[in-house]
């Protein structure tokens, strides 16, 4: 079972909307249900996760007493979703349009995505269900997912292979709906422009060069057998930026191109268990970060942030060779009738794009398995400040981190990973 038991409610009330109320609930869940007699008797609303989970939107859990037309007094719990608070997080995020992109996700894709998939026989959930989608307040509001008994896993201690297969299952179920829609309805996805590493917009560059900055500094203090991959790093630097973006481009028309989740890491996964604690089922959240791209984003990214590190090291051909059997078995079930690669030819685009092992590596990771929460805010992993320098050399002198780089740095170097790749 994992540690942490669910996404966990820190009790924090302070600077909660006031809009967030038993009169908004009223109105939600009378045009939801189309029953004009619930009567909301109270809201609880609370903040769903304590500081340093979630950076890119503000969410709450609340908890709902209504009663209805047959005077059954029901209590209900609901996860909402909305904007993040600071200006600088609105300012950056609006340049992603991250939130209106989940509300189309959920409100458009979705709900194709499960139609695919019933239609092999295939009813499990994948998706998290909404109750609403209110772009007049710019929130979504689903159903609170851990009364059925969906955990978080911890973010510390990773996935093992039985949690790493559920979700590469899934993410081959995602993608392989995501080549059938296309296929349907080509220009369904041609405003996923925007993943975590875009064209569209550097609001994000200057993270990007601080958090490698502070990793190269941090491997130039490790001694002098660690000084040539510090060396390599100074060299990589002018082409970082650069490197990530070129995974991002769809450079060859035979190269497989899905809607690519683009945050898909242990947070955005929910697993249910059963009596003996075996995972018996799994959700995929949060669609901020999607795009229209190569495989290679989710698959690279989910490995290399999620998975126990002895996986992490050791096993990367082992698990693509699975995904890519499952996508391929799906592709067939959903009668995908355009071109789909051998194993080899899979590789081959694999091997293009890899360099995002290195970003999610290098970026992500250290961000996402930071202990120290006291400055884990938006702004300190944005802000160039002394506020936000000091979160950085905490995060990259993380002991567990360092462990992992020091077995990755040699792994990537061979694969021509840390040089210039043109």
């Amino acid at each position: 079972m994992p540690e942490e038991k669910s996404p966990s409610e820190n009790g924090e009330t302070t600077g909660l909307p006031k809009w967030l109320d038993a009169k908004y609930f009223e109105k939600t869940l009378r045009k939801v249900k189309n029953d004009s007699t619930i009567d909301v008797r109270s809201v609880e609303v609370k903040y769903a996760f304590p500081k340093g989970v979630n950076y890119a939107s503000v969410i709450y859990r609340v908890r709902v007493s209504f009663r209805t037309k047959d005077q059954q007094t029901c209590s209900r719990s609901y996860i909402v979703k909305g904007k993040p608070e600071t200006e600088m997080a609105k300012q950056k995020l609006g340049e992603y349009n991250v939130h209106g992109k989940e509300m189309d996700i959920y409100q458009i894709v979705i709900p194709e995505f499960k139609r695919l998939m019933r239609s092999i026989g295939d009813r499990t959930h994948q998706y998290a269900s909404t109750l609403c989608i209110d772009r007049e307040r710019d929130v979504i509001v689903f159903k609170d997912l851990s009364p059925l008994g969906y955990l978080m896993v911890d973010r510390l201690s990773g996935l093992d292979e039985i949690h790493t297969k559920m979700s590469l299952k899934l993410m081959a179920k995602m993608h392989a709906s995501s080549l059938k829609l296309a296929e349907m309805r080509p220009n369904i996805f041609e405003g996923y422009k925007t993943g975590m590493m875009t064209r569209e917009t550097d609001a994000f560059y200057p993270m990007f060069y601080s958090n490698f900055d502070a990793l190269t500094e941090e491997i130039s203090t490790w001694g002098a057998e660690w000084q040539y991959y510090a060396t390599k790093l100074q060299k990589l630097r002018p082409h970082f930026i650069e490197q990530g973006l070129t995974v991002f481009d769809h450079q060859c028309d035979d190269d497989l191109r899905v809607l690519a989740h683009g945050d898909l890491w242990i947070n955005n996964l929910l697993f249910k268990y059963d009596a003996s604690g075996n995972p018996i089922d799994v959700i995929l959240l949060d669609f901020q970060f999607c795009s229209y791209s190569t495989p290679v984003i989710d698959l690279c990214y989910f490995f290399f942030t999620s998975t126990k590190d002895a996986i992490r090291q050791d096993h990367f051909e082992e698990y693509v060779q699975y995904y890519y059997y499952l996508l391929a078995e799906y592709t067939e079930k959903l009668k995908y009738s355009k071109k789909f690669p051998t194993l080899h030819q899979f590789q081959r685009q694999l091997l293009k794009k890899m360099f995002y092992a290195v970003y999610s590596s290098f970026i992500a990771l250290p961000v996402q398995i930071n202990e120290e929460t006291a400055d884990a805010d938006f702004e300190a992993l944005m802000g160039d400040d002394e506020r936000a320098q000091r979160y950085r050399r905490i995060i990259m002198a993380n002991t567990n981190y360092q462990k992992i780089v020091k077995g990755l740095l040699p792994k990537f170097d061979r694969k021509g990973l840390l040089d210039k790749l043109d």
